[in-house]
């Protein structure tokens, strides 16, 4: 499915649906949390994603990249870099090729803009 526009615009649909779904029934219940805000404020975010989860802070939290255990993911590369920012909007190269997807997701989700909802994150 990840090859194909109808394939990828009805999983997308389906998903955003779902969110949709559970955000209006069980209203602050789901965590969002913008790509964006995790990428230019990782400490305060992590903290904040930590502290909602009620789990305790470790300053070694933002050295993830750093530790020598297997990581079994395809993102395996990914992983021993950290965060990085040039990611940001470098779909915009693909924008033309991406129209179609966009047309067939439709006006309601391709403009869909997320927002960071943890309760302790203020941006």
């Amino acid at each position: 499915y990840t090859s194909d526009f109808g394939s990828l615009a009805h999983m997308y649909k389906t998903y955003r649906s779902v969110i949709e779904h559970w955000d209006t029934v069980l209203p602050g219940r789901v965590t969002h949390v913008r790509y964006e805000d995790l990428v230019n404020d990782t400490p305060n975010v992590a903290k904040s994603i930590i502290a909602q989860a009620g789990l305790s802070w470790h300053e070694d939290i933002l050295e993830f990249h750093k530790k020598k255990h297997a990581v079994n993911t395809l993102s395996t590369t990914q992983v021993r870099k950290g965060i990085y920012k040039n990611s940001i909007q470098s779909w915009r190269r693909y924008e033309q090729q991406l129209l179609p997807l966009q047309k067939l997701v439709g006006p309601k989700w391709s403009k869909h803009t997320v927002r960071t909802t943890l309760k302790s994150y203020n941006n």
